[in-house]
């Protein structure tokens, strides 16, 4: 009877799902444990800032995530496709990765820079928080790059170490500086967040320093501009889709109804922690089913997860708008109306995530681009339309919507 139990855990443990599952764990444990941060942190900056200072802190991430994008034309998105394709020269590639990187930067900072005033009044932020845009970006290029190599080799462990840390000595230093700042405590965030990116950097470079040499090889920087350029549109329209509603919301209603919309987000963001989790933990496993042929084990594995993800989110469509009110000052408690809508939202953008790693396995990524850039037009056309009428509450819906619709396209192109 042991026997037969023991075998039957080894089954178990060599099951695709199970595999998952435990990487999965790893990776959601410390999403869990540095999004919990948000929740920690909700009592505390909910009554230390201001409507109008949180949303100021939320819409710098949100220009933070757009120009990780533009400043480095997204050349370090093939670092994670390139690992599966089994060739001997990874180090080398990623060489060549920080190399034509540096090249981008001489091209694009120069002209962030020649443009810097006009950006800074379209931003509609504190005239000194569009440079440190650019300081945060290049510390979220770095982390990016090697996160990807961490989730690609399975280092589950390690990207939980590095993201619990990270994350909760940015929250404490924060809290002490906002406690120091008699005004515009919104900096606190910022530079807590600048503070704690450049050390690690730091160690990350160091980490990488065999592959920190100048190396230009053709074929790698052919694959380079092959898969990751086509994916700028992509890349950029998933940002807008995440982010830009903060922007416009900050644009249209101001700050204040920007803070709002940032901590009802925040909340809605725990079935996005998961579904993050369980994708990077699914990435390899897809590639080397893909790789064999085993599309059946693709199907299923597909089927489970998703029937996970639906099961969170039903108890945050639940329960999640008694979690601002039991955590948040009372000024934010409104917030609570949009937590399901966000959920439900993130939910399809589980499935779109489904659909996007066969475009992702066989190189169509200008598909995959169509798909997200004509979700993200979609999603600021209507943002415009009703957010004037509504508030920030529409950005709630028309981002729902926009993510239902990506689900569609890349629905429609994987299958035909």
């Amino acid at each position: 009877m042991t026997f037969l139990k023991k075998e039957l855990l080894d089954e178990i443990k060599k099951s695709d799902i199970y595999i998952n599952l435990s990487h999965s764990k790893n990776y959601f444990s410390a999403d869990m444990a540095t999004r919990a941060i948000g929740f920690i942190s909700v009592p505390i900056f909910t009554r230390l800032l201001t409507e109008s200072e949180y949303g100021i802190s939320s819409v710098f991430l949100s220009y933070v995530t757009i120009f990780t994008v533009l400043l480095s034309l997204n050349s370090y998105g093939a670092i994670n496709r390139y690992y599966f394709e089994n060739n001997d020269d990874f180090k080398k590639f990623i060489s060549s990765t920080l190399t034509l990187l540096v090249l981008i930067f001489c091209l694009t900072i120069p002209i962030y820079l020649f443009f810097y005033p006009q950006l800074s009044i379209i931003m509609d932020l504190p005239k000194t928080l569009p440079i440190y845009i650019i300081f945060a970006s290049f510390i979220s290029i770095i982390y990016s790059i090697y996160h990807q190599i961490l989730v690609v080799q399975q280092k589950s462990k390690e990207v939980a170490k590095i993201s619990i840390i990270y994350g909760y000595s940015g929250f404490i230093i924060s809290v002490i500086l906002i406690y120091l700042l008699a005004s515009d405590r919104y900096l606190g965030k910022i530079w807590a967040s600048l503070i704690v990116g450049l050390i690690f950097t730091g160690y990350f470079l160091f980490k990488l320093s065999d592959s920190l040499k100048f190396y230009f090889n053709k074929v790698h920087i052919k694959y380079i501009v092959s898969y990751s350029f086509p994916l700028i549109p992509y890349a950029l329209s998933s940002i807008i889709l995440a982010q830009f509603d903060k922007i416009m919301i900050n644009s249209i209603s101001g700050s204040a109804s920007a803070g709002l919309y940032s901590l009802g987000y925040t909340f809605g963001l725990i079935l996005l922690m998961a579904i993050t989790a369980m994708h990077n933990a699914m990435t390899p496993q897809i590639m080397n089913f893909f790789n064999r042929g085993e599309f059946s084990r693709i199907d299923l594995l597909f089927k489970r997860i998703f029937s996970i993800e639906a099961i969170i989110a039903l108890g945050l469509i639940f329960f999640g708008k008694d979690l601002i009110i039991f955590l948040a000052d009372e000024k934010y408690h409104v917030a609570g109306e949009i937590v399901s809508i966000i959920v439900i939202g993130h939910l399809i953008y589980g499935m779109a995530l489904i659909y996007a790693q066969y475009m992702n396995f066989v190189k169509k990524m200008i598909y995959l681009s169509i798909s997200v850039l004509s979700a993200g037009v979609i999603n600021i056309i209507l943002n415009y339309m009703y957010i004037p009428k509504y508030g920030y509450i529409a950005a709630a819906y028309t981002t729902a919507i926009s993510y239902f619709l990506m689900f569609l396209f890349n629905w429609i192109f994987s299958k035909y």
